[in-house]
């Protein structure tokens, strides 16, 4: 009988909560029954950046780096879990569920459908390759890079779980 680590049942809960904060963020806002479009590259971000205010910048902050952010993990899991997949394969589905998203919002009025959108998920998601290569610069082995991962993961995962809660707790 093949004994469980717990490193690997930190990792396998994390992936999870971050599948569930990913349909909780992408799915399941406030802001449903609204539907745009944008498929010109980069003129969303263009215009946050033109406008200078500090309710504006802390949107800017929040859609650009938020974009960014939701999706390095992805990145990190995929390389991970990937059997025989090229880097480029987990690349590019890490571009298409970032479309498969956008066509979701679009399809049930969830907020707005943006190209930039798919931009900064595709780069979020390839910083997490990126960082998953570093990782393996040092670790050499996918085991290793998994219980780091794994390690790091729930040191980031729980208190953002606490915050998660304490946040639904209070906006109820």
């Amino acid at each position: 009988m093949r004994k469980i680590q717990l490193s690997s049942i930190m990792f396998w809960a994390m992936l999870l909560f971050y599948v569930g904060l990913l349909i909780q963020l992408l799915f399941m806002r406030g802001d449903a029954d609204f539907r745009s479009v944008n498929f010109i590259p980069f003129a969303s971000i263009n215009d946050y950046i033109q406008v200078d205010d500090g309710i504006q910048t802390r949107l800017v902050d929040v859609n650009v780096w938020g974009n960014i952010l939701i999706f390095i993990p992805a990145g990190i899991y995929f390389m991970l879990l990937r059997k025989t997949r090229s880097t480029l394969g987990v690349f590019l589905t890490i571009i298409v569920m970032s479309v498969a998203v956008e066509i979701i919002q679009y399809t049930f009025a969830i907020g707005a459908t943006d190209i930039d959108d798919v931009i900064l998920n595709s780069f979020g998601g390839l910083l997490g390759i990126i960082l998953f290569y570093l990782i393996m610069l040092f670790v050499k082995s996918t085991e290793k890079a998994k219980k780091i991962v794994a390690i790091t993961s729930t040191a980031i995962g729980i208190p953002l779980f606490i915050l998660v809660i304490i946040l639904f707790a209070f906006n109820r």
